[in-house]
């Protein structure tokens, strides 16, 4: 009887093609061994996040044998990130996860705001106050684009208001921009400068000031002084106007000039008048005589005095010849009011004899 052969595998033997007899034992039978596996190695591949691995294993080239092992994916290992909202200039994101073994993450951009722009109107700056430009801020966070302009400080104009007869000058600084203004550099008031006093007639005497642009008149009463000029007969004046009584008008001699040789002079003015027969000296101020102290020098234009000398009267009528200097055509005479409780001197023009 025929039998066909069946070839060994890896793990079972074969055999050839054989004979056997229906009637006896006989057979061709001949064993063909197993062949074993003729082995192929795989490496390992490391399960991930999302993919499944295996570890190193076999497989026979001439059957599916296989020591082959999966390993299962390992799933993410998450790490939580928390929100972070979008400002005007950075991006921001949403809650996200990441896993600590992949580049696993679920992050969503969340795009920069922009600004939320506010604008400003521009304000000037002043004297004492700053300004600005039109600027712009955003109506969520802490940008501007404001920018501070100084204060200019004022722009002062001196006009000077000079002192008149009355009033005080001063200096007036005012702000050729905002009008502030404040007033310094005080000075005194000039007071009225009189010219000659005259009578009114009625005891009082006037002036008028002349000073270009003041009309004041000034009144004041006279001050009249006696003095002996002879036996029985006396002169009564006011040595401010010339007022005098029983005799003519003395009138200002405009020439005359005086000044302190020793003491003091509390006016510098003199007041020198004559009538041709007597001369008068005293010194005022605004009307009201002035005392004199020390010795005071008078000087009178020469032709004043030509073909006369000067005599002085005192109060209780002793007369006295004045000595005097002549210096380039005036009469310099020295007056000593020293022991003098009198403001006033009175003088005499006597004539001169006429030489043969």
């Amino acid at each position: 009887m025929q039998h066909a052969a069946k070839a060994p595998t890896c793990t079972e033997n074969g055999w050839d093609a054989y004979e056997t007899c229906s009637r006896c034992d006989y057979n061709t039978y001949a064993e063909v061994p197993a062949l074993n596996h003729d082995l192929v190695r795989h490496d390992a591949k490391a399960a991930t996040c999302t993919e499944i691995g295996w570890n190193a294993y076999d497989t026979c080239k001439n059957c599916d044998y296989t020591t082959y092992a999966e390993v299962p994916a390992l799933n993410h290992d998450l790490k939580q990130h928390a929100a972070k909202a979008p400002t005007c200039t950075e991006p921001g994101w949403d809650a996200y996860e990441t896993c600590s073994r992949c580049n696993y993450n679920t992050y969503a951009e969340q795009p920069a705001l922009n600004h939320a722009l506010v604008q400003h109107d521009a304000q000037a700056p002043t004297c004492t106050e700053i300004g600005w430009n039109a600027y712009e801020t955003c109506s969520r966070c802490n940008y501007n684009t404001y920018a501070e302009l100084p204060a200019l400080n004022h722009d002062y104009q001196a006009v000077t208001v000079d002192p008149t007869c009355e009033a005080d000058g001063y200096t007036v600084f005012t702000c050729s921009r905002c009008n502030d203004s404040y007033t310094a550099d005080p000075t005194d008031k000039l007071g009225h400068q009189f010219g000659a006093w005259s009578p009114n007639g009625t005891g009082s005497q006037s002036a008028s000031c002349l000073r270009q642009g003041c009309a004041h008149t000034g009144r004041t009463d006279c001050r009249k002084f006696t003095f002996r000029t002879a036996e029985g007969e006396a002169l009564t004046f006011c040595p401010v106007c010339g007022q005098a009584e029983n005799a003519a008008q003395l009138e200002m001699i405009d020439a005359a000039t005086a000044w302190a040789a020793s003491g003091s002079l509390s006016a510098e003015d003199v007041t020198a008048r004559t009538n041709g027969e007597y001369l008068s000296v005293a010194f005022e101020t605004a009307g009201s005589l002035t005392q004199p102290t020390g010795r005071v020098k008078l000087a009178l234009p020469a032709g004043l005095l030509e073909g006369k000398k000067l005599v002085r009267i005192a109060p209780d009528g002793t007369q006295t010849e004045m000595p005097f200097e002549t210096e380039r055509g005036k009469l310099i005479y020295t007056l000593d009011f020293a022991n003098s409780e009198l403001p006033v001197m009175l003088f005499r023009l006597v004539p001169q004899p006429t030489a043969l």
